[in-house]
This record gives structure tokens, C-alpha cells and sequence, in this order.
């Protein structure tokens, strides 16, 4: 009954970080329409909305890199508010990749997209890296490569197989 009480626990703690994740990304989107909104329709305007995109793009660039951030920072807090906020950098990422995308200058979409690669993959190499040290291979297995009470819990289950080998050989 333990089991299933901590694998719905961790469902719940999943659906709760991609929930917060879309709700900063709502957060963000909405804050940047609410401060830099759309420009008005006009006939020939086509300059406008495409600046006004690849401006768009770039504050969604920044704010996804700074609520990024904010979630390797708060990582020791919790890893579900960590990741829900580290879920709402990314989408709000694809946000402003999708934003950049239907802007008209080249130069600029190309260089807001090289600065949203560049943000994505530090982000995901220091959140997914750091403080990861390579297990070491001892005699075809790896030492230290489980956590103390998983490496326990192996050790017995791998006891229990052999009893369980030496039983059917019987």
C-alpha cells in the first residue's frame, strides 16, 4: 500500500509542476501583452507586427531565461516548485521561439534563436550536470552509483534472486 501511496504522490507531484509550468507561462505571456501590447491594425503595417514580434520574442526570451534561472536557484527549496518553475522557463522558451519565428528580419529571429539554444542547453547542462561525478567501474559493477538506501534495497533483492537460483538448481 506504501508503494502506491508514494507513486501517487509522485503523479500528483508531476501534474503539479507541469500545471505551475503553463501557469508562468500564462504569467509571462500575458504580463508582456498587458505592458508591450499589440499595435494597432493598419493597412501596409506588416513592419509594425513584425517588429512588434521580434521585440515580443526577445522580452519572452529574457523572461524565460530569468524564470530559468530562478529555478536552478530555488532548486534546494524543492524539486517540484523547482521544476515547475524550470517547466514554465521552457515553455515560455518555445513561446518566444514561436514569436521569433514569424518575425520578418533574419539577422534578428536568427540571433534571438542562438541566445534561446544557448540559454537551453546551459540551463539543462548546469540543472542536469552539476554535482554529478562519473560512478567508477569496480569488477563490472559500479560503485556508488545508487543512493544508500537503494543500494541496500538492491543488495537485498539481489541476495533474495541468487537463494531463489540456488533453490531451482536444487
Amino acid at each position: 500500500m506504501s508503494a502506491q501511496r508514494d507513486l501517487g504522490q509522485s503523479m500528483l507531484q508531476v501534474i503539479f509542476s507541469f500545471f505551475l509550468g503553463l501557469v508562468v507561462t500564462a504569467f509571462v505571456g500575458i504580463g508582456v501583452n498587458t505592458f508591450y501590447p499589440e499595435p494597432q491594425f493598419s493597412m501596409g503595417g506588416e513592419s509594425s507586427w513584425s517588429q512588434w514580434r521580434l521585440t515580443t520574442s526577445i522580452i519572452l526570451l529574457i523572461c524565460a531565461t530569468a524564470v530559468m534561472l530562478l529555478s536552478l536557484a530555488i532548486a534546494d527549496a524543492g524539486p517540484v516548485l523547482a521544476n515547475g518553475a524550470l517547466l514554465g522557463g521552457l515553455f515560455t522558451m518555445i513561446y518566444a521561439v514561436g514569436m521569433g519565428v514569424s518575425a520578418g528580419a533574419q539577422w534578428s529571429r536568427f540571433a534571438v534563436m542562438t541566445a534561446a539554444l544557448a540559454v537551453t542547453v546551459g540551463v539543462g547542462w548546469w540543472k542536469f550536470t552539476r554535482g554529478r561525478r562519473p560512478s567508477v567501474e569496480v569488477a563490472g559493477t559500479t560503485a556508488g552509483a545508487l543512493p544508500g538506501e537503494a543500494e541496500v534495497r538492491l543488495s537485498a533483492v539481489e541476495a533474495k534472486l541468487d537463494a531463489l537460483g540456488r533453490a531451482l538448481r536444487d
